[in-house]
Formats: C-alpha cells, structure tokens, sequence
C-alpha cells in the first residue's frame, strides 16, 4: 500500500473524518483529502504528527511504500527455513511409524500352553502402548502450525485420519486380511502424506512449495 492508501485506511479504521484530521493538524480538509489520493504528500512535520494522531508508527506509516518487497520476503518458499523442514520432517517421521505399530497391533503374537495356541495379550499391551506413544508424537506435531485456525483444522483432519486406520486396523485383526490389511493401511498412508497434508493442512510432504 501507498503512503495515501495508508494514510486514508487507518483513517477510516479509527473512524475518524478528513475534517477532524484536518482540524488537528492545522491544515485544510482539502490538504487531507489531497493526501489521501495521492495528489500531493504532507511534510515532515505534519507526517509526524498524523502518525501519532493515527495512532500507528511513523516508519509503519511511510514504510508501506516497501510493502512489495516485504511481500516477496513473506512469500519465500517455508522449505528455506530449517525450523519449517526439521518440523515438517518430523511430522513425517511420526505419521509413519504410528501406521507401522498400528499394523504392528493387528498381528498378535501366538504362545502355546498346555498344547493350547493364544494370543500373547502381555505383548499385546506393549505394543498398545508403543502406539500410544507414536500418536501422542504425532498429535504433539500439530503445535507446530503457528496459525490458530489452520492448527485447529489440522486437528481435525488427522483425528479423521487417525479414525480410518483404526477402522483398517480392527478389520485386519478380526478378519485377519494380512497383507490385504496391510496394503490398505499404506495406501491410506500415502494418500494422506502426499495429497491431504500439502493441499490442506500447510505441510508439503510430498511436494516442494512453489513459488509465488
């Protein structure tokens, strides 16, 4: 945005009219409304004393002009910041191993007692438990996001997703679909990773961010 731009946006924003700004200053209202469409530019001095009567910074108020350039900054592809792919990679790292104990749960592990053929629960509860962890991982990834509104959407998506698994997983286990489980289980895997976290949830897994 301009300088007038600016000067007749934060105007506006404290509702304030050209003849009160005017007034204040010292001025005519037709020098505020010259201003504000670009015809001529207030001096020095009365630059100062519109900044503090907008309430706003006096560089805020004629930095606009550098807008352009702080735009371009601001549109920097996020896979320059390290923060942004340490975290990225992470959120990777825990969405993987979660579906692999998650599959990992749908197949028991067998003992033998009294010629009798059972499930090992014992080892069953272990890895439940590693699950558990890998979940609680992978939701602490979402506090990643700064944005308020897409963290809560993030949320979610990934208890929806986090609810199609476990549907997969409890279908493999009673049903004992095996590698069928098991297909079904990455297939979800890699939809979600490549498709749902880049185009809704502002983690580019699978692609790299253009640029704008």
């Amino acid at each position: 945005m301009s300088l007038n731009e600016n000067i007749k946006k934060r105007r506006e924003e404290l509702k304030l009219s050209q003849e009160y700004v005017a007034e204040q200053l010292g001025v005519s209202r037709q020098a505020v409304s010259k201003w504000e469409t670009g015809a001529s530019e207030p001096n020095a001095s009365n630059l100062a004393e519109l900044a503090a009567l907008l309430e706003i910074n006096l560089s805020e108020l004629v930095g606009a002009k550098n807008e352009p350039l702080q735009e371009n900054s601001a549109k920097t592809p996020k896979e320059k910041d390290p923060d942004f792919i340490l975290h990225t990679n992470l959120s990777l790292l825990a969405i993987s191993v979660q579906a692999g104990m998650l599959y990992s749960c749908t197949q028991p592990i067998y003992v033998t007692a009294d010629g009798v053929k059972s499930p090992d629960y014992r080892f069953m509860l272990v890895k439940l438990a590693l699950l558990f962890l890998c979940s609680v991982w992978m939701s602490r990834n979402i506090f990643y996001e700064k944005d308020l509104n897409q963290r809560k959407k993030n949320s979610q998506i990934e208890l929806l997703y986090c609810f199609v698994q476990l549907v997969i997983a409890l279908c493999t286990y009673y049903f004992k679909l095996g590698l069928i489980g098991l297909t079904l289980i990455t297939a979800v895997l890699f939809f979600y990773i490549l498709h749902i976290n880049p185009k809704y949830m502002n983690r580019p897994f699978g692609k790299k961010q253009s640029k704008e």
